[in-house]
């Protein structure tokens, strides 16, 4: 499956993107970088990426991640990933990438964190 990604609004300050199929090595995950950046010029500093429909995420999916996150970070902004269970935050507890970034099992969790 492809990765498709949905951004949406659920405050005026946070916007959030739904990210689905595999996050890995490839021209799709770098999608995501792309509109990190997008975001950042915007001046959004702060977002939620729900991983809740990937279905698989490799350690080039969690580069991106922590790529974004460091980007946010450097925006001035905060950046929360919702992973509720599963193969990816089982990856991200694993890589300690939930020590570095905030992971929350629901959209509410995450946008209230940032």
């Amino acid at each position: 499956m492809l990765l498709t990604i949905v951004e949406r609004k659920v405050m005026p300050d946070i916007t959030v993107v739904e990210v689905s199929g595999r996050l890995a090595l490839g021209r799709e995950s770098q999608r995501i970088e792309t509109l990190v950046d997008e975001l950042i010029q915007k001046n959004e500093r702060r977002a939620v990426l729900d991983l809740t429909g990937v279905d698989y995420i490799d350690s080039a999916g969690i580069g991106m991640l922590a790529l974004a996150s460091g980007k946010w970070r450097k925006a001035g902004g905060a950046l929360a990933i919702v992973a509720p269970e599963g193969r990816v935050l089982q990856m991200l507890k694993l890589t300690q990438m939930s020590a570095v970034i905030k992971v929350c099992p629901t959209v509410a969790e995450a946008t209230a964190a940032v």
